[in-house]
């Protein structure tokens, strides 16, 4: 089988092929049709949408973006686009329901049955964010009284119907989850087994709601394809699936991102935020960060007198507050992911300091050796000159060196753990504002030490 192209997709449609599009529809994956259509003229695809049989078309319309899904359910009948809807699973329709403005949403709730729209609403009224919000409530359920041979009519029965039937979910008349069973045990065992004899007795489930970073960590903690979803009372409400997890991982990882580089994550693809909107994402941290930085023109302030006897410390400032914003965003990247990922707790505040205390002293001592080491080569060679005390002036910032890189790497452990403590996402404790903070005590520590050790020399 060809590749699928633009070119040839337009051609069926513009010859009004219609036997050879449903063909196209039929043989070829849903995300590249989805790819493809969403970059030709609106009309294009509704004469797709409304001549393929809504079987196939659902699909490849839960993976078109948003704005292009807006404009086909704006131009499609509401007979098109109830034939399509009636083919999508609830918490797809509600995917497409969270995006859209209200007069498109009354149109697709105008489009679907009563009982879908209850559903909807109930899957809308879940938290943002919770596990509830991500839910799907087609799947197969078995009953504790069900043997083999009846499971297997169930799921033939359900299959069109539910989003997978590699598992199934048993549950009492009270609706109370008792446990689960994949298709491949019931498969291998003899049709007269009791299910509750085969199943799964150790529930791994999520309650509704569970914030959906516990709920991806819960697929990855236990490799999950799904995972149940329960209410507060163990009632069997819901599934969850992988793909649906992948979604979210991605979202936090870009969330995360935005964050640690000081700006209010964008809820659009970057070319469909406008630049205004961009710029009141980003000014905010912005602000808050120029404020910030004005500490180490305090600290320089107090200095003054220590600058204008020793002015040559002026020329190795950058490389201390750039060791200290360096040595701190290594130590904050590796804490904010482990928080993310649970590999470290709150609890393990005190553990964790003394880690990156041993990891500071080692680090600093090292780049001290070579910080005093590359400024006698620079002096020798002539690139940098010291006329007066040079041994005493590399040992000042070698020193202070040490002493920035350990005190860094403590304040890079301490700001995330912090924010988790208080219900702060860590992310936001992240690249410029441990930097701002590091850099500002970077030259405090210097400035001191030269002061202590270094400024009677040259009195």
């Amino acid at each position: 089988m060809e590749a699928l192209t633009q070119e040839y997709l337009l051609s069926v449609i513009d010859a009004r092929n219609v036997s050879e599009l449903r063909n196209v529809f039929n043989e070829y994956n849903s995300v590249d049709i989805a790819d493809l259509l969403k970059e030709l003229p609106i009309n294009k695809a509704i004469y797709a949408f409304t001549t393929v049989p809504s079987s196939l078309t659902a699909d490849v319309f839960a993976y078109l973006d948003d704005d292009y899904q807006q404009s086909v359910i704006e131009s499609l009948k509401d007979a098109d686009l109830k034939k399509i809807l009636a083919e999508l699973y609830t918490d797809d329709i509600v995917d497409v329901v969270e995006e859209m403005p209200t007069n498109i949403v009354r149109k697709i709730l105008r489009s679907v049955d009563k009982t879908m729209r209850a559903d909807i609403n109930k899957l809308l009224s879940y938290k943002e964010d919770s596990a509830g919000s991500l839910m799907g409530i087609e799947y197969v359920e078995l009953k504790s009284s069900d043997t083999c041979a009846s499971a297997i009519a169930k799921i033939r029965k359900l299959a069109k119907e539910v989003e997978t039937v590699s598992w199934g979910y048993v549950v009492n008349t009270k609706r109370d989850l008792l446990g689960y069973v994949s298709l491949k045990t019931i498969l291998s065992c003899e049709d007269d087994e009791l299910i509750t004899e085969i199943m799964e007795k150790d529930i791994i489930c999520v309650h509704v709601d569970d914030d959906r970073e516990d709920v991806a960590a819960t697929f990855k903690k236990y490799d999950l394809s799904t995972l149940a979803v329960v209410s507060k009372e163990n009632k069997m409400l819901g599934i969850i699936t992988a793909d649906d997890i992948i979604d979210v991982i991605e979202e936090e990882a870009t969330e995360d991102i935005e964050k640690m580089a000081k700006m209010i994550p964008l809820e659009e693809d970057y070319f469909e935020v406008s630049s205004f909107s961009m710029f009141k994402k980003r000014i905010g941290w912005l602000v808050i960060l120029l404020a910030a930085s004005t500490l180490s023109a305090m600290v320089l302030n107090s200095a003054e007198a220590t600058i204008a006897t020793v002015g040559i410390l002026t020329t190795f400032m950058p490389m201390i507050t750039g060791t200290a914003g360096n040595a701190g965003s290594q130590t904050t990247a590796l804490l904010i992911r482990g928080l993310s990922l649970g590999t470290i707790k709150t609890t393990d505040f005190f553990r964790a300091l003394l880690k990156e205390l041993f990891v500071g002293v080692m680090v600093g001592a090292c780049l001290g050796v070579f910080c005093y080491a590359w400024l006698w080569l620079e002096q020798v060679t002539g690139i940098v000159v010291v006329e007066k005390n040079a041994n005493f002036v590399f040992l000042v910032v070698a020193a202070s060196v040490f002493l920035v890189v350990v005190v860094a790497k403590l304040i890079a452990t301490s700001l995330p753990i912090i924010a988790k403590l208080v219900r702060l996402d860590p992310a936001v404790m992240a690249g410029p504002l441990v930097t701002t903070v590091a850099d500002a005590i970077a030259i405090l520590i210097y400035f001191s030490v030269a002061k202590q050790f270094l400024l009677p020399l040259f009195i």
